[in-house]
């Protein structure tokens, strides 16, 4: 997928059919954050970490929208502002999201029970808080707009260069230590860092490298709508986001190998295999094909304590390397079907619009109210009662953020 650079005015237009995306997955993150932890509705509404979830193409969906976007934005600035200015301003700006998502959530995930858990070991806390506690959403796109900016403007045979990199990066950490690290299972990471034991979500300190996959998909999406007209864009875009998709089950299928229903499997620990990274070959041998072929995404495969954890699964706790193919394919598949619903015919949707052009409003406004409304909906009641408290939360928060709108506050950075 090559592109010619994009014109220099095409930084200046606004796209409607990735802020009706970004809208789309801003809802989604509604639903699936509130149902999380709710136990009346379907697993493929929350968030696993030994397959492929609907909960877990929304956060890759995001980060993919978030690179689109800066792409854009850093182009426009660099006309008007030059290099120095506009990247003081994104570095500020990616610390900005850190320092919000820490506010938001540093109550819930950096809480110290006693003083003198934090006086006898001040390092071994802000370790643990930098291998794991930071990393949600925003803090994961601030750092991965650092990491990418080097390159943000570069063209894009490097950023496509860039993105294989980072998988391969991404890859032989996990083969040297990082599986093990986020697991809290014995390795030479933990052992220098003195956080032997703590596991951690989404790539933990590492995940920023592997999370900024999608986001420089995104930007590389960005050039080819920024260099053809829609009707032809979505056309070049919807075949590359389903090869990706296939490559990434493809990549998938590995895990099979780890089934010790054909084969020993050694285990390490906590259901995750010795070896990983590297299959065990051996048991690929004698096994009709159709064995050989992993159970689809969103369709739960067989537990742990039959197919341990490996790399090869889409598995958003580690951010593997078939999760980073598989979710930017399918964002990047499903944004194309947007163009021309969107760009073409001129399809709009109130929702996406009011959540798509206010994502940051959003994402901290649907934080408290589902904190407010999930202390009135325990975690075992019916789903009758879940699907009201679900409204009412989706409700609430839109409305706040629709109010925004109306008034033509928009919270940027």
């Amino acid at each position: 997928m090559s592109v010619a650079p994009p014109p220099p005015t095409s930084a200046s237009k606004r796209i409607v059919s990735m802020d009706q995306f970004r809208g789309y997955t801003v809802a989604g993150m509604f639903v699936v954050n509130f149902v999380g932890g709710l136990k009346a509705f379907p697993e493929v509404l929350k968030h696993h970490d030994h397959y492929f979830s609907y909960a877990d193409t929304i956060m890759p969906a995001f980060l993919f929208a978030a690179g689109f976007s800066y792409r854009l934005s850093v182009l426009r600035r660099l006309e008007r502002m030059g290099p120095a200015a506009t990247y003081g301003r994104f570095f500020l700006r990616s610390l900005a999201l850190v320092l919000i998502s820490v506010v938001m959530y540093g109550g819930e995930d950096f809480g110290v029970g006693k003083w003198e858990d934090l006086s006898a070991a001040p390092g071994r806390f802000v370790l643990g808080i930098l291998k794991a506690d930071l990393w949600e959403t925003l803090a994961i796109i601030g750092v991965a707009q650092i990491v990418i900016m080097p390159v943000i403007a570069a063209g894009f045979r490097a950023r496509l260069a860039t993105t294989l990199a980072f998988m391969a990066a991404a890859t032989a950490m996990a083969y040297s230590f990082n599986v093990f690290f986020i697991y809290g299972l014995p390795n030479w990471m933990d052992d220098l860092w003195g956080t032997a034991g703590k596991g951690a979500w989404d790539g933990g300190f590492f995940g920023p490298l592997s999370w900024s996959v999608p986001m420089l998909f995104g930007t590389l999406v960005y050039d080819v709508m920024a260099a053809h007209e829609p009707g032809v864009a979505w056309r070049r875009l919807l075949p590359w986001g389903l090869a990706m998709m296939a490559l990434g089950y493809g990549l998938n299928c590995l895990t099979t190998l780890y089934d010790t229903r054909h084969g020993e499997v050694p285990v390490a620990g906590k259901n995750v295999a010795e070896s990983p990274v590297v299959p065990p070959w051996g048991n690929a041998s004698g096994r009709p094909i159709a064995s050989l072929l992993a159970t689809p995404p969103f369709v739960q495969p067989p537990p742990k304590d039959v197919l341990p954890v490996n790399y090869w699964q889409i598995n958003k706790k580690l951010v593997s390397v078939p999760f980073m193919l598989f979710a930017s394919g399918l964002a990047i598949a499903m944004y194309s079907l947007f163009v021309p619903a969107c760009d073409v015919a001129g399809g709009r949707v109130g929702l996406f619009r009011t959540l798509g052009q206010n994502p940051l409003a959003a994402y901290i406004i649907h934080h408290y109210v589902e904190g407010a409304v999930l202390g009135v909906a325990p975690k075992d009641s019916p789903l009758w009662y879940g699907l009201i408290a679900l409204a009412v939360f989706f409700g609430v928060s839109w409305m706040f953020v629709r109010s925004l709108e109306k008034r033509e506050v928009y919270l940027r950075l």
